[in-house]
């Protein structure tokens, strides 16, 4: 590299820190935890029942075993589809005799 060259690079360079500002450590942090602050998150997230969850793991199991997806992918799905289903069951409100009379 010639002398120009080098000169020419530490022009750059200085230009460059010029025009960028060097923060501290505090300053970094400050700044990343503010970036995290303005990621979009909805205010009302779609809740999804287990049902719904359930039968879409089901369509997407199908969906897998037709397109001949490997053993390990397809148990995957199959396991989760089961996870839903039993929560569906576990949160299912048992009915009491009483809720079929009029009080």
């Amino acid at each position: 590299m010639s002398n120009t060259e080098v000169l020419r690079w530490v022009a750059e360079a200085d230009d460059s820190l010029a025009r960028n500002k060097i923060l501290t450590d505090n300053e970094i942090v400050r700044a990343l935890i503010a970036e995290d602050d303005d990621d979009v998150t909805p205010s009302n997230p779609i809740k999804i029942s287990h049902s719904e969850a359930g039968a879409e793991l089901g369509t997407s199991l199908q969906w897998a075993e037709e397109q001949n997806f490997e053993a390990h992918e397809i148990m995957l799905l199959r396991r989760l589809r089961d996870r839903a289903f039993k929560l569906k069951i576990g949160t299912a409100t048992q009915t009491k005799i009483t809720d079929f009379f009029g009080h």
